[in-house]
């Protein structure tokens, strides 16, 4: 199948925070540190019903992120997320330049902050538990250029997660959200699928779907923001990603991932790879 890549402008790993069932025993964590960067800088997009754009300037979206999930009680885990971000669009045209095109620029700072609570409801062979996820406006902008490192906007969502181990190489759940959003965006859904094994004791890998459906119910329009695809309102996707994690006898591991799509509204398409180390305790 002809396929194309998808960047993603939220962290890559946590689309959905601290995806599956599973929690940490008290006082034991989790935390890791990620980098997410293109291949190039972008010019081409998903639009709705199968259609594409191209943009004006090609545009470049770097993040550096820290996560972190910690048990505060064996049966609830607090979560978050700190993107860094840097973006930029670049001098070179892909279209005529008109009146309405944005001067290149470049803009950094942080992204949407992100906190979640997740409490343990079952605990069996299959696993189950819920959540409540906020993310924050946090983020820098520079709209006269089309610029912002986040979206403009405070959101809470609400998720339930169910999954099982197979037995001692196999794995799979599934997260489903809700999400309110304020500042006139979009209410959204968010879906989340994962199956991993375990090659051997220090090697994981795993296939993932993510949708992310807007409900179309909030009527923010920036036309500079669209002119570069970063963090407008509705944008959508079907993707589909694979990663794999190498984790040391001491409880520090690596990660790489990359991933693609089916199709989307106003996300682009590009060659995407994520690098990130994590410590365990």
């Amino acid at each position: 199948m002809k396929y194309s890549i998808l960047i993603f402008n939220l962290f890559i790993f946590s689309s959905i925070l601290a995806g599956g069932p599973w929690l940490n025993k008290k006082k034991k964590g989790f935390f890791q540190i990620q980098s997410t960067f293109p291949s190039d800088g972008y010019s081409r997009l998903f639009l709705e019903n199968g259609t594409e754009s191209i943009l004006k300037r090609p545009v470049l979206d770097y993040t550096v992120q820290a996560y972190l999930e910690y048990g505060i009680s064996d049966k609830i885990d607090v979560i978050s997320v700190l993107p860094y971000k840097y973006v930029a669009t670049e001098n070179s045209n892909n279209l005529p330049q008109d009146l309405n095109t944005l001067d290149a620029g470049s803009l950094s700072g942080l992204g949407n902050f992100k906190l979640g609570f997740k409490h343990r409801l079952l605990d069996k062979k299959t696993k189950m538990a819920a959540s409540i996820q906020s993310s924050f406006n946090t983020v820098n902008k520079d709209l006269q250029k089309g610029l912002v490192t986040g979206y403009q906007t405070n959101s809470i969502g609400t998720y339930f997660h169910i999954g099982r181990s197979f037995n001692s190489n196999l794995y799979s759940f599934i997260d489903a959200g809700y999400n309110l959003v304020s500042n006139n965006f979009s209410d959204y859904l968010d879906v989340h699928y994962e199956i991993g094994y375990q090659i051997k004791p220090s090697l994981w890998t795993a296939f993932t779907l993510d949708l992310r459906e807007s409900l179309k119910n909030g009527d923010y329009i920036n036309n500079n923001l669209r002119q570069t695809a970063l963090y407008t309102n509705n944008q959508e996707y079907f993707a589909f990603g694979i990663k794999a994690s190498y984790e040391l006898k001491n409880k520090t591991g690596f990660n790489v991932a990359s991933f693609g799509a089916f199709s989307g509204n106003y996300v682009a398409k590009i060659s995407t790879f994520s690098i990130g180390i994590y410590k365990k305790w």
